[in-house]
């Protein structure tokens, strides 16, 4: 079983990030997932429902060079 925690509180992660760490041995496997990763994974998904509204006709493509100037 996975499960994602989304914390606002820095101080509340790290403790529950301190208690989960005792649990290792017994099999849990911490994987953190940076602000920096979040947003990538964000931008990406933002990428797709624009993909997706250009196949469907309801937005025009960027030309290449934009979308290389972006990267």
């Amino acid at each position: 079983m996975q499960i994602a925690i989304n914390f606002q509180n820095e101080t509340i992660a790290q403790k529950v990030l301190w208690l989960l760490e005792h649990f290792k041995n017994d099999g849990v496997e911490i994987v953190r997932l940076d602000d920096s990763d979040e947003e990538i994974i964000d931008s990406f998904r933002e990428g797709m429902k624009e993909i997706h509204l250009i196949e469907q006709g309801k937005v025009q493509s960027k030309p290449v060079e934009k979308f290389l100037d972006e990267l």
